[in-house]
C-alpha cells in the first residue's frame, strides 16, 4: 500500500466507522483531559469516546468532522463547529456520557464541569473551533495533519468565519504545526485545582482569517 502522505490521501466527510481509533485519536489531543474524564481507563475511553462518534448529534459525533483516508483506511481527523453546534452538542453528549457510563463513572465525569470550564475559554461567535486534529502515528510526519488543518482553514474562510480558535496543551508537539499556520496564542490557562490531577497548562490559539 501506499504510505499515507498529503498528496496520497483524501478528505471525506466521516462516517461512524472506526470508533475505536478515533477514540484514540481523540484521546491523543488531550490525554490530560481525557484521562481524567475516564478515571485512566483506556477501555472506558474507547468505549465511551467510540460511542459518542456515533452518535448524530455529540460534540465528538463523525457528522462534525472530516477525516483523512487512504484505501478505505482512516489516517487522521479534524473535528470542528462553531459556538452554536457547540453548544446544541453539548446536551446530547452529557446525555449519551450518562447513558453509556456506570453511575459512578458518570459521577467522576462529571466532577470535570466543577473547574474545568475555566480551561478552555469560550469561542467566540464569529470563530470556528477546532476541537480534534489527530493523525495516526503511521502517517505523522508526512504533512497531513498540514492537510487537515490547511482544509479546515479554508473551509473556515469560505463559510464567512473571522478566525479560527483551537486549545492545547502548552507541550503538544502539534504547538509547532498550528503556529507553521499562523496561530498565536491568545490565553494561558492554569487551574490550580486541576493541576494536582495532571491537567497542565493550556493555550487557546487564535488564527484571524
Amino acid at each position: 500500500m501506499t504510505k499515507a502522505n498529503a498528496e496520497t490521501v483524501e478528505l471525506v466527510p466521516a462516517t461512524p466507522e472506526h470508533p475505536d481509533l478515533v477514540a484514540e485519536l481523540i484521546h491523543a489531543t488531550e490525554p490530560h483531559i481525557f484521562g481524567y474524564l475516564h478515571d485512566h481507563d483506556m477501555h472506558l475511553v474507547r468505549s465511551h469516546l467510540g460511542h459518542q462518534w456515533q452518535q448524530p448529534d455529540s460534540m465528538f459525533s463523525h457528522r462534525f468532522c472530516t477525516a483523512a483516508v487512504l484505501g478505505g483506511e482512516l489516517m487522521g481527523i479534524e473535528l470542528g463547529f462553531d459556538a452554536a453546534q457547540q453548544q446544541a452538542a453539548a446536551g446530547p453528549m452529557l446525555a449519551y456520557a450518562q447513558a453509556h457510563m456506570s453511575a459512578a463513572q458518570f459521577a467522576h465525569f462529571a466532577t470535570w464541569f466543577e473547574y474545568g470550564r475555566f480551561v478552555l475559554p469560550p469561542v467566540p461567535d464569529d470563530a470556528w473551533y477546532l476541537q480534534h486534529l489527530a493523525v495516526v502515528p503511521a502517517a505523522r510526519g508526512r504533512g497531513v495533519g498540514d492537510r487537515l488543518l490547511a482544509d479546515a482553514i479554508e473551509r473556515s474562510r469560505q463559510a464567512g468565519y473571522a478566525r479560527v480558535h483551537l486549545d492545547v496543551y502548552a507541550g503538544n508537539p502539534a504547538v509547532r504545526l498550528y503556529e507553521r499556520s499562523g496561530f498565536e496564542v491568545i490565553v494561558e490557562t492554569l487551574v490550580r485545582p486541576l493541576e494536582k490531577h495532571g491537567i497542565p497548562l493550556h493555550w487557546r490559539m487564535e488564527r484571524v482569517l
